[in-house]
């Protein structure tokens, strides 16, 4: 027995002698939430002169401040971008969301796993806020509110639910003979409307499920197989109804408009944005000047279809109808640009890893005229104008601290804005990973 209790006595002496030996493992200190950012270049505001090697302070995710030699915080984490131009995070005013190959259904499951995984690619680029006008299932409402939460990391996401469409519309990609009705599918749930009664309807499940914005298809469109650009779907009545049901929400209206009677009948309902506005006349940008409508031109969609049909990755009345619809849509933007009216600055893209962003719809802008300062003040400060978010847009004490650093200068080469090096996002370092 004391033997027993002597071996046992002998090992908690060795566990003893073994455990102060062994290093005490220290916990790993949380990131410094104040971040110190040199810059070379800094478009703080895209609509003033460029700063020479100026400095941002971030803390807990807010700007504080904003100048040249700004004293470095104690404990704050150093980044630099002296060798960049830093520019404040980009909007995209029209996206959807990748979900597979064009035309593919996938399950709901599926379609939120490629959507975040496209929101995520967006964010790499240096997009931080972007507008889904238009999705399925409501995937557009779960990835803002899984990106709010923390679950997931991705942009701020101002979300569409379904868009407003007529049977047959703009809003209708299912070409099946009429034995499939799909009764329980076109409902004012799903955006489909047949009435005055339906529109009101459909902005109530859309808000009620949480879409920030109400998108309505009013005219015919390029990628729909039922109709055309030159049709008229949504009615008068139906418009002013859904404007007003919308409005009294505080949630704004975008409309996809691609003749000039539906852009006159969406400015007189009262929308907040005019999408493509492919047909335009000086009455109507008059009009719309006047009731601040903002113009979202989405130049880069036209020809990327043209391109992508011409290499047989669409249909072929998608490519007949982006090319009827082209020189009409071009002239209609040189016209509005040369009037001064607002511009926003939407890709209409999904984002599919790899493939256009509202980038390339900025390099398509400065492509037809418009200056780079011009076309940056459109995916920033428009932007954030139209979509609500007045923390971003510029780079400023209050804001949040958003920063994009590229390699070259975008005012003079405006594709420089394609070669992002780093991306800041509510004061932390987008991982290198994310979007591949």
């Amino acid at each position: 027995m004391r033997s027993a209790l002597a071996g046992c006595a002998l090992l908690f002496t060795c566990i003893m002698a073994n455990s102060q030996e062994t290093p005490v493992v220290q916990r790993k200190q949380p990131p410094s939430q104040t971040v110190y950012v040199r810059c070379g270049t800094l478009i703080a505001d895209a609509q003033k002169p460029p700063l020479n090697n100026a400095d941002v302070i971030i803390i807990a995710g807010k700007i504080t401040a904003v100048g040249p030699n700004l004293p470095i915080p104690a404990g704050a984490q150093i980044v630099d971008f002296s060798q960049n131009t830093v520019l404040p995070g980009l909007i995209d005013a029209h996206t959807h969301l990748w979900r597979g190959a064009f035309y593919e259904r996938p399950p709901v499951g599926l379609t939120a796993l490629r959507s975040q995984k496209a929101i995520q690619y967006a964010l790499s680029r240096g997009i931080v806020a972007m507008r889904v006008l238009g999705s399925w299932d409501f995937v557009d409402v779960a990835l803002q509110r899984a990106v709010d939460e923390g679950t997931i990391i991705g942009p701020h996401i101002i979300p569409a639910g379904h868009a407003i469409s007529t049977i047959g519309g703009h809003g209708d990609l299912i070409d099946m003979p009429w034995q499939f009705a799909l009764r329980d599918y076109y409902t004012p749930l799903h955006g489909f409307i047949n009435s005055p009664a339906e529109a009101e309807e459909a902005v109530h499940f859309q808000l009620k499920y949480g879409a920030r914005v109400i998108k309505v298809l009013v005219s015919g469109g390029v990628i729909s197989p039922l109709d055309s650009p030159d049709a008229e779907q949504v009615s008068p009545d139906e418009l002013k109804i859904i404007v007003e049901q919308a409005h009294m929400a505080n949630v704004k209206v975008a409309v996809h408009a691609e003749n000039i009677r539906s852009v006159m009948a969406a400015v007189d309902a009262g929308v907040d944005s005019i999408e493509h506005g492919s047909e335009l006349n000086q009455q109507a940008i008059e009009l719309m000047k006047s009731h601040h409508v903002y113009l979202d031109p989405t130049l880069f969609v036209i020809g990327n279809l043209e391109r992508m049909a011409k290499a047989g990755k669409m249909p072929s009345f998608v490519a007949a109808k982006a090319s009827g619809l082209a020189t009409k849509h071009y002239t209609s933007f040189a016209m509005a640009l040369k009037a001064g009216l607002p511009m926003a600055a939407g890709s209409d893209q999904l984002y599919e890893p790899g493939k256009a962003t509202v980038l390339d719809e900025v390099i398509a802008l400065v492509d037809h005229e418009m200056s780079p300062q011009m076309a940056l003040t459109a995916a920033t400060r428009n932007n954030a104008d139209l979509l609500d978010l007045p923390e971003l847009g510029t780079i400023a004490a209050g804001k949040e601290g958003d920063l994009v650093a590229v390699q070259g200068d975008p005012l003079t080469d405006i594709r420089a804005l394609k070669n992002v090096q780093a991306v800041v996002f509510e004061g932390k370092l987008v991982p290198t990973w994310l979007g591949h």
